[in-house]
């Protein structure tokens, strides 16, 4: 029958309710608060004393074993959450003891005064005196203390320490030793470290306060014993002094012994080193037997003690021998390690030496930076790495923005640089290159700024004149109006322009493979569909969205790259297929060059003009549109098309030219000669919720006025 009972209850599921942690924890908290109010029978107080001193047990076991503090990162709260439960159990038993005097037969605070003290006499009472005496002025004036300093000093240095060690990470990601999972992972185990020293500092305290309530609880149960006993019950003094201070006796006992043990706990866990990843045992017999001649010298020691009058002799010789005896094995034991060792470097050295490979010499790093000697700063750990972190804001910058990734960037010295030199590279080739003026600052601004001292110069990224300031003139640059940036900021938006100016040679096969992987995850049919109409080949993807990047335009939206492009056979030729993903990305376009007003400031070209290069144009077999005019008459376009977009970026625009959809490619080929910042859109991609402000016409015979809008 009870085994039928048994069974439904296990299928009902309430063994494993009254078994959760959470449950259990639940049911600790309830029963710690119902101790401090209500009376409980003797049994109970026996039962949760035994877990007060298991729950100890138990705390410095596990702190003997984890390999690090993050393994054990709830220490802090067990602190409160013992330290709670042993008022608890002191509270209940105070009241039991005063109350029941002589007929108080709790047998765990009989035991601590009886038993443990070692004799039922007078003297049993100044033995208990002076053991209760000694465990908590041990704990309080050497452990504790010793423990809250530890934990103090641990949390500063720790919170100091936690800029430079997630550097330490971002700077391992960079140079690809870790992926950005384990990086995660890392971090979180840091994040951990951190709120676990600054809980123990506070944590720390808890211990100590308990130390100092459990001698004022002592006292108060002396003193209250003794007037209850004498005044209140009649009792002598002899009879009201054996009886109340042998149970307060054994009542401090049973509470100080878990307590010591969960400061043991403290001092253990907060005085471990962070760097130590085995347990405490097995820490501190690796480093103490490291040196075998300390055994030697400890059993000489001893067997020297053993030749003097008066000391236990056997004990010394067992020992002394005992110590030299291991000191001889781990001798040995060294030994043979070292034999090893020298066998297997001569094993090494007699091996024939492999042939040199010589294909590592002609790997080509996608994207490598080479810096002077001077620069080494930016990129150490110890030195913040600041670059690093810089470098990986740029490249998260550019998946948002562009949708492609940026693959990582080799960054390594060069001797053959100048010291403050760096290069920036693209498949082994330099695409540009600048200096750095150590413990200095860039400031630029506008020429009617007030001047300040510093050293002029060019800002690599943008070529305009700057100057090298002093660090201590950055509020002064700053208050007047002048832009004033880091080395580690210079380098990583010049590496940004450099980037944006090439990105399109960046992205090849592989990188185009990984985005159509991915995006299939989302949209399985469309990317089928693509592939099948394409013959599962990737090279008209690659191309088109490579157009696009060097138009500036976002390929972050690849599904409706790809979903237009599905709409063409495989026989369109490249122009055609560039111009209709354009037109389906229009928003995006248009987003990105209107205002806050959603106004976008264009040129507009002579409609002569236009016709004229319309009728001009014949495509290559690339792709490529190739306007057949005379290089005189071209020259003459694109000095007119350079005199009205320098006055556009004057007036605080960008230089957006609108032209008809027939001409528009003809016309970006025409402009990158002038500048490749020049934006050119057709008619067919302005969206209809943005307005069209014209700026001015290129060309002869301007019939349209600056200012006007269209939609």
């Amino acid at each position: 029958m009870d085994f039928k009972m048994n069974n439904r209850l296990v299928k009902s599921g309430v063994f494993s309710k009254i078994t959760d942690p959470s449950m259990i924890f639940a049911i600790i908290i309830v029963a710690t608060i119902m101790m401090l109010i209500i009376p409980m029978p003797t049994f109970m107080l026996d039962f949760f004393m035994v877990v007060s001193i298991l729950s100890a047990l138990i705390i410095v076991l596990t702190v003997a074993y984890i390999r690090s503090v993050v393994e054990f990162s709830i220490f802090p709260t067990l602190l409160l959450v013992t330290t709670i439960f042993r008022m608890g159990v002191n509270v209940s038993s105070t009241r039991l003891i005063l109350s029941q005097g002589t007929q108080f037969d709790g047998k765990m605070v009989r035991a601590f005064g009886q038993f443990v003290v070692g004799t039922n006499d007078a003297s049993g009472l100044v033995i208990g005196v002076v053991i209760f005496a000694i465990l908590t002025l041990v704990q309080f004036i050497v452990i504790t203390k010793g423990a809250s300093r530890v934990s103090e000093v641990a949390a500063r240095f720790s919170l100091d320490s936690m800029q430079n060690k997630f550097m330490a990470i971002d700077m391992d990601v960079q140079n690809g030793i870790i992926d950005e999972d384990e990086a995660i992972k890392r971090r979180g185990i840091l994040q951990e470290e951190y709120s676990f020293f600054g809980n123990m500092d506070g944590a720390s305290k808890f211990v100590q306060g308990d130390v100092i309530m459990g001698i004022i609880i002592t006292f108060i149960n002396v003193i209250g014993g003794l007037v209850i006993g004498m005044v209140m019950k009649g009792e002598d003094f002899n009879t009201a002094l054996n009886t109340y201070v042998s149970l307060t006796i054994g009542d401090g006992l049973v509470a100080q012994i878990p307590s010591l043990l969960i400061s043991f706990s403290t001092g253990l866990i907060v005085t471990r080193s962070s760097y130590a990843k085995d347990s405490m045992g097995t820490i501190v017999w690796k480093q103490i037997s490291s040196q075998h001649r300390v055994f030697y010298i400890a059993g000489a020691a001893l067997l020297a003690l053993a030749l003097l009058p008066g000391f236990p002799h056997l004990i010394l010789v067992l020992i002394g021998a005992a110590m030299i005896a291991a000191g001889y094995f781990l001798s040995k034991r060294e030994q043979v390690e070292k034999e090893q060792g020298a066998a297997g470097k001569a094993a090494q050295k007699d091996e024939p030496k492999p042939q040199e490979n010589f294909m590592n010499y002609i790997k080509v790093d996608p994207l490598s930076l080479y810096i002077g000697c001077e620069l080494i700063p930016l990129v150490r750990k110890e030195d913040g790495a600041e670059l690093l972190t810089s470098i990986l804001g740029v490249r998260r910058n550019f998946a948002m923005d562009l949708g492609i990734v940026i693959p990582q960037i080799r960054i390594q010295d060069n001797l053959n640089s100048l010291p403050n030199e760096y290069s920036f590279l693209i498949k082994g080739q330099t695409v540009g290159k600048g200096f750095i003026k150590i413990g200095c600052l860039l400031a630029f601004g506008d020429d009617s700024l007030e001047k300040i001292d510093g050293e002029p110069t060019i800002e690599p990224a943008f070529n305009l004149p700057a100057l090298w300031i002093k660090n201590e003139d950055r509020e002064k640059a700053e208050s007047l109006g002048y832009t004033v940036v880091d080395p580690p900021s210079i380098i990583s938006t010049h590496i940004q322009e450099l980037l944006k100016a090439n990105c399109h040679d960046i992205l090849g096969r592989e990188q185009v493979k990984q985005m159509v992987d991915n995006l299939k995850a989302d949209y399985p049919s469309l990317v089928e569909a693509y592939l099948q109409t394409y013959n599962n080949n990737l090279i008209f993807l690659q191309k088109v969205l490579q157009q696009l990047l060097k138009e500036g335009v976002s390929v972050r939206d690849l599904a409706t790259v790809m979903e237009t492009m599905g709409d063409y056979n495989p026989q369109t030729s490249l122009y055609d297929l560039v111009e209709a993903v354009r037109g389906a990305l229009k928003r995006v376009i248009c987003n990105k060059y209107a205002d806050d007003n959603r106004r976008i400031y264009v040129l507009r070209l002579n409609p002569k003009i236009e016709n004229e290069v319309y009728k001009n144009i014949s495509i290559d077999a690339e792709g490529t549109p190739v306007v057949r005019i005379a290089p005189v008459n071209i020259q003459k376009l694109q000095m007119m098309i350079k005199d009205k977009v320098v006055e556009v970026i004057n007036s605080g625009h960008a230089p957006v030219i609108l032209t008809e959809p027939a001409v528009r490619r003809a016309f970006w080929e025409i402009c990158q000669q002038i500048n490749r910042n020049i934006v050119i859109l057709s008619s067919k991609e302005i969206i209809k919720d943005v307005d069209v402000v014209f700026l001015g016409q290129i060309g002869a015979e301007e019939k349209i006025p600056a200012g006007s809008v269209s939609n």
